[in-house]
Protein backbone atom coordinates (compact mmCIF):
# COMPACT_ATOMS: atom_id res chain seq x y z
CA UNK A 1 0.00 0.00 0.00
CA UNK A 2 1.12 3.50 -0.79
CA UNK A 3 0.58 7.02 0.52
CA UNK A 4 -0.58 9.58 -1.99
CA UNK A 5 -0.81 13.36 -1.47
CA UNK A 6 -2.81 16.29 -2.73
CA UNK A 7 0.06 17.48 -4.84
CA UNK A 8 -1.20 15.18 -7.60
CA UNK A 9 -4.17 17.48 -7.95
CA UNK A 10 -1.92 20.51 -8.11
CA UNK A 11 0.14 18.78 -10.78
CA UNK A 12 -2.99 18.35 -12.89
CA UNK A 13 -3.94 22.01 -12.47
CA UNK A 14 -0.49 23.14 -13.55
CA UNK A 15 -0.55 20.80 -16.50
CA UNK A 16 -3.86 22.23 -17.66
CA UNK A 17 -2.45 25.73 -17.51
CA UNK A 18 0.78 25.15 -19.48
CA UNK A 19 -0.30 22.69 -22.17
CA UNK A 20 1.25 23.79 -25.46
CA UNK A 21 0.19 23.01 -28.70
CA UNK A 22 -5.80 22.29 -36.00
CA UNK A 23 -5.50 25.63 -36.52
CA UNK A 24 -7.07 27.21 -39.43
CA UNK A 25 -7.41 30.75 -40.73
CA UNK A 26 -8.46 33.27 -38.10
CA UNK A 27 -12.20 33.88 -37.88
CA UNK A 28 -11.46 37.61 -37.66
CA UNK A 29 -10.60 37.52 -41.40
CA UNK A 30 -13.82 35.78 -42.48
CA UNK A 31 -15.45 38.89 -43.98
CA UNK A 32 -12.30 40.53 -45.40
CA UNK A 33 -12.23 40.26 -49.21
CA UNK A 34 -8.47 40.69 -49.32
CA UNK A 35 -7.73 37.75 -46.98
CA UNK A 36 -5.93 35.21 -49.17
CA UNK A 37 -6.47 32.14 -46.98
CA UNK A 38 -10.21 32.34 -46.31
CA UNK A 39 -10.65 29.24 -48.48
CA UNK A 40 -9.53 27.30 -45.35
CA UNK A 41 -12.59 28.62 -43.50
CA UNK A 42 -14.97 28.40 -46.47
CA UNK A 43 -13.78 26.84 -49.76
CA UNK A 44 -16.37 28.89 -51.68
CA UNK A 45 -14.42 32.07 -50.84
CA UNK A 46 -11.83 32.76 -53.54
CA UNK A 47 -9.02 35.21 -52.97
CA UNK A 48 -9.40 38.56 -54.73
CA UNK A 49 -6.43 37.65 -56.94
CA UNK A 50 -3.90 34.84 -57.51
CA UNK A 51 -1.19 34.47 -54.87
CA UNK A 52 1.79 32.41 -53.73
CA UNK A 53 3.29 31.86 -50.27
CA UNK A 54 5.97 29.79 -48.54
CA UNK A 55 6.74 28.89 -44.88
CA UNK A 56 4.82 31.65 -43.04
CA UNK A 57 1.89 32.12 -45.34
CA UNK A 58 -0.63 31.58 -42.55
CA UNK A 59 0.68 30.82 -39.05
CA UNK A 60 -1.59 30.55 -36.02
CA UNK A 61 -1.45 29.60 -32.33
CA UNK A 62 -4.62 29.46 -30.24
CA UNK A 63 -5.65 28.39 -26.73
CA UNK A 64 -9.19 28.30 -25.30
CA UNK A 65 -10.49 27.33 -21.88
CA UNK A 66 -13.53 27.84 -19.68
CA UNK A 67 -11.37 28.41 -16.57
CA UNK A 68 -8.42 30.50 -15.54
CA UNK A 69 -5.97 31.21 -12.77
CA UNK A 70 -8.64 33.19 -10.92
CA UNK A 71 -10.52 29.91 -10.33
CA UNK A 72 -7.66 28.59 -8.19
CA UNK A 73 -5.90 31.65 -6.73
CA UNK A 74 -7.58 33.93 -4.14
CA UNK A 75 -6.80 37.13 -2.34
CA UNK A 76 -5.59 36.41 1.19
CA UNK A 77 -8.37 37.46 3.63
CA UNK A 78 -5.95 38.98 6.18
CA UNK A 79 -3.23 40.42 3.99
CA UNK A 80 -3.92 42.42 0.81
CA UNK A 81 -0.34 41.85 -0.32
CA UNK A 82 -0.62 38.06 -0.34
CA UNK A 83 -2.47 35.44 -2.35
CA UNK A 84 -3.64 31.98 -1.38
CA UNK A 85 -4.79 28.86 -3.23
CA UNK A 86 -8.14 27.09 -3.29
CA UNK A 87 -6.69 24.52 -0.86
CA UNK A 88 -6.46 27.11 1.93
CA UNK A 89 -8.78 26.78 4.93
CA UNK A 90 -9.73 30.42 4.37
CA UNK A 91 -11.46 29.44 1.10
CA UNK A 92 -14.70 27.49 1.63
CA UNK A 93 -15.60 24.52 -0.55
CA UNK A 94 -18.85 26.20 -1.62
CA UNK A 95 -17.00 29.34 -2.70
CA UNK A 96 -14.38 27.42 -4.67
CA UNK A 97 -16.70 24.89 -6.32
CA UNK A 98 -19.33 27.54 -7.08
CA UNK A 99 -16.85 29.32 -9.35
CA UNK A 100 -15.94 26.21 -11.32
CA UNK A 101 -17.77 25.03 -14.46
CA UNK A 102 -19.27 21.54 -14.43
CA UNK A 103 -16.46 20.39 -16.70
CA UNK A 104 -13.10 22.16 -17.03
CA UNK A 105 -12.07 22.27 -20.70
CA UNK A 106 -8.86 23.29 -22.42
CA UNK A 107 -8.37 23.30 -26.19
CA UNK A 108 -5.13 24.31 -27.93
CA UNK A 109 -4.52 24.52 -31.68
CA UNK A 110 -1.48 25.33 -33.77
CA UNK A 111 -1.03 25.39 -37.53
CA UNK A 112 1.14 26.73 -40.30
CA UNK A 113 0.73 26.92 -44.07
CA UNK A 114 4.12 25.82 -45.44
CA UNK A 115 3.28 26.25 -49.14
CA UNK A 116 0.19 27.65 -50.85
CA UNK A 117 -0.97 29.06 -54.14
CA UNK A 118 -4.20 30.29 -55.66
CA UNK A 119 -4.94 30.56 -59.38
CA UNK A 120 -7.84 31.33 -61.69
CA UNK A 121 -8.43 28.34 -63.94
CA UNK A 122 -11.15 26.04 -65.29
CA UNK A 123 -13.68 28.86 -65.04
CA UNK A 124 -13.20 29.20 -61.29
CA UNK A 125 -10.56 29.59 -58.60
CA UNK A 126 -8.15 26.78 -57.64
CA UNK A 127 -5.99 26.53 -54.52
CA UNK A 128 -3.20 24.16 -53.56
CA UNK A 129 -1.61 24.13 -50.10
CA UNK A 130 0.50 22.12 -47.66
CA UNK A 131 -0.22 22.71 -43.98
CA UNK A 132 0.93 21.41 -40.59
CA UNK A 133 -1.78 21.04 -37.95
CA UNK A 134 -1.86 20.22 -34.25
CA UNK A 135 -4.95 20.01 -32.04
CA UNK A 136 -5.04 19.10 -28.34
CA UNK A 137 -7.97 19.06 -25.91
CA UNK A 138 -8.29 18.31 -22.20
CA UNK A 139 -11.42 17.71 -20.12
CA UNK A 140 -11.53 17.30 -16.32
CA UNK A 141 -14.83 17.10 -14.36
CA UNK A 142 -15.46 19.43 -11.46
CA UNK A 143 -15.85 16.41 -9.17
CA UNK A 144 -12.10 15.86 -9.33
CA UNK A 145 -11.51 19.18 -7.62
CA UNK A 146 -14.37 18.58 -5.20
CA UNK A 147 -12.45 15.52 -4.03
CA UNK A 148 -9.26 17.58 -3.75
CA UNK A 149 -10.97 20.25 -1.66
CA UNK A 150 -13.26 18.20 0.59
CA UNK A 151 -11.08 15.12 1.06
CA UNK A 152 -12.43 12.99 3.90
CA UNK A 153 -15.52 15.14 4.39
CA UNK A 154 -17.30 12.61 2.15
CA UNK A 155 -16.88 8.82 2.19
CA UNK A 156 -17.35 8.31 -1.56
CA UNK A 157 -16.46 10.20 -4.71
CA UNK A 158 -17.23 9.21 -8.27
CA UNK A 159 -16.36 11.06 -11.45
CA UNK A 160 -15.98 10.22 -15.13
CA UNK A 161 -15.08 11.67 -18.52
CA UNK A 162 -11.50 12.66 -17.78
CA UNK A 163 -10.06 12.94 -21.27
CA UNK A 164 -6.97 14.17 -23.07
CA UNK A 165 -6.60 13.97 -26.86
CA UNK A 166 -3.97 15.23 -29.27
CA UNK A 167 -3.77 14.85 -33.06
CA UNK A 168 -0.91 16.08 -35.22
CA UNK A 169 -0.82 15.78 -39.00
CA UNK A 170 0.18 17.30 -42.32
CA UNK A 171 -2.42 18.03 -45.03
CA UNK A 172 -2.08 18.46 -48.79
CA UNK A 173 -5.19 20.33 -49.95
CA UNK A 174 -6.58 20.90 -53.43
CA UNK A 175 -9.50 23.32 -53.58
CA UNK A 176 -11.83 24.65 -56.23
CA UNK A 177 -14.64 27.21 -56.19
CA UNK A 178 -17.02 28.17 -58.97
CA UNK A 179 -19.94 30.54 -59.49
CA UNK A 180 -22.73 28.24 -60.69
CA UNK A 181 -25.30 31.01 -61.13
CA UNK A 182 -25.03 34.76 -60.73
CA UNK A 183 -24.32 35.49 -57.10
CA UNK A 184 -24.12 31.85 -55.98
CA UNK A 185 -20.67 30.34 -55.53
CA UNK A 186 -19.86 26.84 -54.24
CA UNK A 187 -16.51 25.35 -53.27
CA UNK A 188 -14.81 22.17 -52.09
CA UNK A 189 -11.42 21.31 -50.61
CA UNK A 190 -10.09 17.75 -50.90
CA UNK A 191 -7.39 16.91 -48.32
CA UNK A 192 -4.86 14.12 -48.20
CA UNK A 193 -3.74 13.69 -44.57
CA UNK A 194 -0.42 12.31 -43.28
CA UNK A 195 -0.44 11.48 -39.58
CA UNK A 196 2.50 12.35 -37.36
CA UNK A 197 1.34 11.71 -33.79
CA UNK A 198 -1.90 10.85 -32.02
CA UNK A 199 -2.83 10.06 -28.42
CA UNK A 200 -6.13 9.66 -26.58
CA UNK A 201 -6.41 8.99 -22.83
CA UNK A 202 -9.90 8.54 -21.38
CA UNK A 203 -11.07 7.71 -17.86
CA UNK A 204 -14.61 6.31 -18.06
CA UNK A 205 -14.90 5.81 -14.33
CA UNK A 206 -12.90 6.80 -11.25
CA UNK A 207 -14.39 5.86 -7.89
CA UNK A 208 -12.81 6.74 -4.55
CA UNK A 209 -14.14 4.93 -1.46
CA UNK A 210 -13.07 6.25 1.98
CA UNK A 211 -12.77 3.97 5.01
CA UNK A 212 -11.21 5.70 7.97
CA UNK A 213 -7.63 6.58 7.07
CA UNK A 214 -7.57 4.09 4.20
CA UNK A 215 -9.13 4.56 0.82
CA UNK A 216 -9.71 2.54 -2.32
CA UNK A 217 -9.41 3.81 -5.90
CA UNK A 218 -11.33 1.91 -8.62
CA UNK A 219 -10.48 2.89 -12.17
CA UNK A 220 -11.80 2.07 -15.64
CA UNK A 221 -9.72 3.80 -18.29
CA UNK A 222 -8.24 3.37 -21.75
CA UNK A 223 -5.41 4.89 -23.72
CA UNK A 224 -4.14 4.68 -27.27
CA UNK A 225 -1.29 6.36 -29.08
CA UNK A 226 0.35 6.23 -32.48
CA UNK A 227 3.18 7.74 -34.48
CA UNK A 228 4.10 7.48 -38.14
CA UNK A 229 6.31 4.56 -37.06
CA UNK A 230 6.05 1.70 -34.58
CA UNK A 231 6.49 2.68 -30.93
CA UNK A 232 8.77 0.85 -28.52
CA UNK A 233 6.95 0.21 -25.24
CA UNK A 234 8.71 -0.32 -21.93
CA UNK A 235 7.23 -3.29 -20.06
CA UNK A 236 6.26 -2.65 -16.50
CA UNK A 237 5.40 -5.08 -13.69
CA UNK A 238 3.11 -8.09 -14.22
CA UNK A 239 -0.45 -7.99 -12.99
CA UNK A 240 -2.35 -10.67 -11.11
CA UNK A 241 -3.06 -12.51 -14.38
CA UNK A 242 0.63 -12.50 -15.28
CA UNK A 243 0.06 -9.97 -18.04
CA UNK A 244 2.46 -7.08 -18.60
CA UNK A 245 1.55 -3.65 -17.35
CA UNK A 246 2.88 -0.36 -18.60
CA UNK A 247 3.31 2.84 -16.55
CA UNK A 248 1.28 5.61 -18.14
CA UNK A 249 4.08 8.17 -18.24
CA UNK A 250 6.51 5.70 -19.87
CA UNK A 251 4.09 4.19 -22.35
CA UNK A 252 5.53 5.68 -25.49
CA UNK A 253 9.20 6.46 -25.10
CA UNK A 254 10.99 5.46 -28.26
CA UNK A 255 11.01 4.19 -31.79
CA UNK A 256 11.56 0.83 -33.40
CA UNK A 257 14.28 1.61 -35.93
CA UNK A 258 13.46 -1.44 -38.02
CA UNK A 259 10.07 -0.06 -38.96
CA UNK A 260 11.01 3.61 -39.02
CA UNK A 261 9.44 5.63 -41.84
CA UNK A 262 9.95 9.38 -42.12
CA UNK A 263 6.70 11.23 -42.61
CA UNK A 264 7.56 12.42 -46.12
CA UNK A 265 9.76 9.51 -47.17
CA UNK A 266 7.37 7.54 -49.32
CA UNK A 267 4.16 7.70 -51.28
CA UNK A 268 2.66 5.23 -48.81
CA UNK A 269 2.98 6.81 -45.33
CA UNK A 270 2.32 4.59 -42.34
CA UNK A 271 -0.58 6.80 -41.26
CA UNK A 272 -2.82 8.51 -43.77
CA UNK A 273 -6.36 9.66 -44.33
CA UNK A 274 -8.68 11.94 -46.24
CA UNK A 275 -10.92 14.88 -45.43
CA UNK A 276 -13.15 17.32 -47.27
CA UNK A 277 -14.34 20.91 -46.79
CA UNK A 278 -17.61 22.18 -48.29
CA UNK A 279 -18.75 25.77 -48.69
CA UNK A 280 -21.30 28.09 -50.28
CA UNK A 281 -21.54 31.88 -50.62
CA UNK A 282 -24.65 33.69 -51.88
CA UNK A 283 -24.52 37.35 -52.85
CA UNK A 284 -28.13 38.50 -52.39
CA UNK A 285 -27.85 41.90 -54.10
CA UNK A 286 -30.78 41.00 -56.36
CA UNK A 287 -33.00 40.69 -53.29
CA UNK A 288 -31.37 42.92 -50.68
CA UNK A 289 -28.55 45.14 -51.88
CA UNK A 290 -25.39 44.65 -49.83
CA UNK A 291 -26.47 41.38 -48.17
CA UNK A 292 -24.34 38.22 -48.40
CA UNK A 293 -24.89 34.88 -46.66
CA UNK A 294 -22.44 31.99 -46.42
CA UNK A 295 -22.04 28.54 -44.89
CA UNK A 296 -19.26 25.98 -44.62
CA UNK A 297 -18.47 22.59 -43.10
CA UNK A 298 -14.77 21.77 -42.78
CA UNK A 299 -12.58 18.89 -41.57
CA UNK A 300 -14.94 16.06 -42.50
CA UNK A 301 -12.54 13.13 -42.43
CA UNK A 302 -10.28 10.82 -40.47
CA UNK A 303 -6.80 9.30 -40.21
CA UNK A 304 -5.98 5.59 -40.17
CA UNK A 305 -2.97 4.78 -37.99
CA UNK A 306 -0.96 1.68 -38.87
CA UNK A 307 1.03 1.47 -35.64
CA UNK A 308 -1.44 1.94 -32.79
CA UNK A 309 -0.53 1.05 -29.21
CA UNK A 310 -3.48 0.44 -26.88
CA UNK A 311 -3.75 0.08 -23.12
CA UNK A 312 -6.62 -0.22 -20.66
CA UNK A 313 -7.58 -0.51 -17.00
CA UNK A 314 -10.69 -2.59 -16.33
CA UNK A 315 -12.05 -1.79 -12.89
CA UNK A 316 -8.60 -1.93 -11.33
CA UNK A 317 -8.53 -1.40 -7.54
CA UNK A 318 -5.63 0.19 -5.66
CA UNK A 319 -5.61 0.73 -1.90
CA UNK A 320 -3.78 3.61 -0.21
CA UNK A 321 -2.87 4.34 3.39
CA UNK A 322 -4.39 7.76 3.23
CA UNK A 323 -3.80 11.28 2.11
CA UNK A 324 -1.08 13.60 3.16
CA UNK A 325 -1.89 17.24 2.53
CA UNK A 326 1.16 19.33 1.71
CA UNK A 327 1.68 22.59 3.54
CA UNK A 328 3.08 24.95 0.86
CA UNK A 329 5.06 26.79 3.57
CA UNK A 330 6.74 23.64 4.86
CA UNK A 331 7.61 21.23 2.08
CA UNK A 332 10.30 18.75 3.03
CA UNK A 333 12.83 17.76 0.39
CA UNK A 334 13.54 19.28 -2.95
CA UNK A 335 10.97 20.02 -5.64
CA UNK A 336 12.54 17.27 -7.73
CA UNK A 337 11.95 14.73 -4.95
CA UNK A 338 8.32 15.82 -4.58
CA UNK A 339 7.73 15.46 -8.30
CA UNK A 340 9.35 12.00 -8.29
CA UNK A 341 6.96 10.92 -5.54
CA UNK A 342 3.98 12.27 -7.45
CA UNK A 343 4.93 10.50 -10.67
CA UNK A 344 5.46 7.22 -8.85
CA UNK A 345 1.93 7.48 -7.42
CA UNK A 346 0.45 8.33 -10.80
CA UNK A 347 2.33 5.46 -12.47
CA UNK A 348 0.98 2.96 -9.97
CA UNK A 349 -2.59 4.25 -10.22
CA UNK A 350 -2.65 4.11 -14.01
CA UNK A 351 -0.47 1.10 -14.83
CA UNK A 352 -2.22 -0.66 -17.72
CA UNK A 353 -2.13 -3.99 -19.54
CA UNK A 354 -1.26 -3.18 -23.14
CA UNK A 355 -0.97 -4.44 -26.70
CA UNK A 356 1.16 -2.96 -29.45
CA UNK A 357 2.84 -3.59 -32.79
CA UNK A 358 0.65 -4.06 -35.83
CA UNK A 359 -2.62 -2.88 -34.32
CA UNK A 360 -4.43 -0.36 -36.53
CA UNK A 361 -6.97 2.27 -35.61
CA UNK A 362 -8.89 5.29 -36.86
CA UNK A 363 -9.06 8.77 -35.36
CA UNK A 364 -11.58 11.33 -36.60
CA UNK A 365 -11.06 15.03 -37.11
CA UNK A 366 -13.36 17.43 -35.30
CA UNK A 367 -15.60 19.01 -38.00
CA UNK A 368 -16.24 22.76 -37.84
CA UNK A 369 -19.38 24.52 -39.13
CA UNK A 370 -19.69 28.24 -39.92
CA UNK A 371 -22.81 30.26 -40.83
CA UNK A 372 -22.26 33.91 -41.79
CA UNK A 373 -24.34 36.98 -42.67
CA UNK A 374 -22.77 40.26 -43.84
CA UNK A 375 -24.41 43.59 -44.74
CA UNK A 376 -22.53 46.39 -46.51
CA UNK A 377 -23.76 49.82 -45.52
CA UNK A 378 -25.62 51.60 -48.35
CA UNK A 379 -24.13 54.99 -47.42
CA UNK A 380 -20.55 53.61 -47.48
CA UNK A 381 -20.10 50.20 -49.14
CA UNK A 382 -16.55 49.60 -47.80
CA UNK A 383 -18.11 49.48 -44.31
CA UNK A 384 -20.00 46.37 -43.25
CA UNK A 385 -21.47 44.67 -40.19
CA UNK A 386 -21.67 40.90 -39.88
CA UNK A 387 -22.52 37.95 -37.66
CA UNK A 388 -20.76 34.58 -37.71
CA UNK A 389 -21.94 31.45 -35.91
CA UNK A 390 -19.39 28.67 -35.44
CA UNK A 391 -19.55 25.19 -33.98
CA UNK A 392 -16.81 22.62 -33.51
CA UNK A 393 -18.20 19.11 -33.11
CA UNK A 394 -16.76 16.51 -30.77
CA UNK A 395 -17.37 15.07 -27.32
CA UNK A 396 -14.18 16.74 -26.12
CA UNK A 397 -12.73 19.98 -27.46
CA UNK A 398 -16.06 21.02 -29.00
CA UNK A 399 -17.40 24.57 -28.79
CA UNK A 400 -20.18 26.94 -29.91
CA UNK A 401 -19.63 30.61 -30.70
CA UNK A 402 -21.49 33.68 -31.97
CA UNK A 403 -19.31 36.57 -33.14
CA UNK A 404 -20.32 40.10 -34.24
CA UNK A 405 -18.15 42.14 -36.65
CA UNK A 406 -17.48 45.63 -37.92
CA UNK A 407 -15.34 45.55 -41.07
CA UNK A 408 -13.91 48.42 -43.06
CA UNK A 409 -11.76 48.81 -46.19
CA UNK A 410 -10.92 52.53 -46.57
CA UNK A 411 -8.45 51.69 -49.37
CA UNK A 412 -8.40 48.87 -51.91
CA UNK A 413 -5.19 47.55 -50.34
CA UNK A 414 -6.05 48.15 -46.69
CA UNK A 415 -8.77 46.54 -44.57
CA UNK A 416 -9.48 45.82 -40.93
CA UNK A 417 -11.96 44.03 -38.71
CA UNK A 418 -12.99 44.41 -35.07
CA UNK A 419 -15.21 41.80 -33.48
CA UNK A 420 -16.53 40.37 -30.23
CA UNK A 421 -17.56 36.79 -29.58
CA UNK A 422 -19.51 34.86 -26.97
CA UNK A 423 -18.68 31.16 -26.81
CA UNK A 424 -18.33 28.04 -24.68
CA UNK A 425 -15.13 29.62 -23.40
CA UNK A 426 -16.61 32.99 -22.45
CA UNK A 427 -16.48 36.45 -24.02
CA UNK A 428 -13.56 37.47 -26.24
CA UNK A 429 -12.40 40.35 -28.43
CA UNK A 430 -10.84 39.94 -31.85
CA UNK A 431 -9.25 42.03 -34.57
CA UNK A 432 -7.52 41.77 -37.93
CA UNK A 433 -5.32 44.12 -39.95
CA UNK A 434 -4.65 43.20 -43.59
CA UNK A 435 -2.24 45.12 -45.81
CA UNK A 436 -2.14 43.94 -49.43
CA UNK A 437 -0.78 46.41 -51.99
CA UNK A 438 0.56 45.27 -55.35
CA UNK A 439 3.19 42.54 -54.96
CA UNK A 440 2.99 42.19 -51.18
CA UNK A 441 0.55 40.96 -48.54
CA UNK A 442 0.86 40.97 -44.75
CA UNK A 443 -1.76 40.32 -42.11
CA UNK A 444 -1.78 40.09 -38.34
CA UNK A 445 -4.63 39.60 -35.90
CA UNK A 446 -6.23 37.70 -33.07
CA UNK A 447 -9.58 36.03 -32.36
CA UNK A 448 -9.04 35.97 -28.60
CA UNK A 449 -7.27 38.79 -26.80
CA UNK A 450 -5.83 38.22 -23.33
CA UNK A 451 -6.82 41.29 -21.33
CA UNK A 452 -5.48 40.59 -17.82
CA UNK A 453 -2.29 38.83 -16.73
CA UNK A 454 -0.18 38.38 -13.60
CA UNK A 455 3.27 39.98 -13.27
CA UNK A 456 4.55 36.62 -14.57
CA UNK A 457 2.33 37.06 -17.71
CA UNK A 458 -0.03 34.22 -16.70
CA UNK A 459 -3.65 34.92 -17.80
CA UNK A 460 -5.88 35.65 -14.83
CA UNK A 461 -9.25 34.89 -16.43
CA UNK A 462 -10.16 32.19 -18.96
CA UNK A 463 -7.12 31.03 -20.87
CA UNK A 464 -8.28 32.43 -24.24
CA UNK A 465 -5.42 33.63 -26.40
CA UNK A 466 -4.65 33.70 -30.12
CA UNK A 467 -2.16 35.19 -32.52
CA UNK A 468 -1.99 34.80 -36.29
CA UNK A 469 0.13 36.38 -39.01
CA UNK A 470 1.26 35.72 -42.55
CA UNK A 471 3.38 36.93 -45.45
CA UNK A 472 2.19 36.26 -49.02
CA UNK A 473 2.91 37.35 -52.57
CA UNK A 474 -0.15 38.44 -54.59
CA UNK A 475 0.02 37.84 -58.33
CA UNK A 476 -1.85 39.60 -61.12
CA UNK A 477 -4.74 42.01 -60.82
CA UNK A 478 -7.71 42.09 -58.46
CA UNK A 479 -10.87 40.60 -59.90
Amino acid sequence: MRRINYSIVLLVVCGMCVLRVNAQTAKSSYFLDGALHNYQLNPAMPAERPFFSTMLGNWSLKTNSNFGLSNFIYQHPYDDNKLTTFMSNTVSADEFLGRLPQSLQLSTDMGNTLLAGGFRMFGGYTTLSITMNSATSLNVPRGFFEFAKKGFQEDHYSFSDINMRTMNYAAVTLGYSHEIIKGLRVGVNAKYLMGMAYANFHVDKLNVQMNGEKWMVETHASAEAALFTEVTVEQGPMDELNEPKIPLVDAFDGFDGKNYKPILAAFKPASSGFAVDLGVVYDMDALVEGLTVSASLTDLGSLRWKYLTKASINDSKVEYDGIEEIDPSNIEGSIEEELDMIMEDVEEMFAMPYSHGTTTGVSHLNPVMHLGVEYNMPFYRPLSVAVLYGKRFGNFGGWDEVRGYVNVSPLKWLEASANVGVSTYGTSWGWMFNLHPKGFSFFIGSDYMITKVTPQFIPVNNLNGHITLGFNTPLGKRK
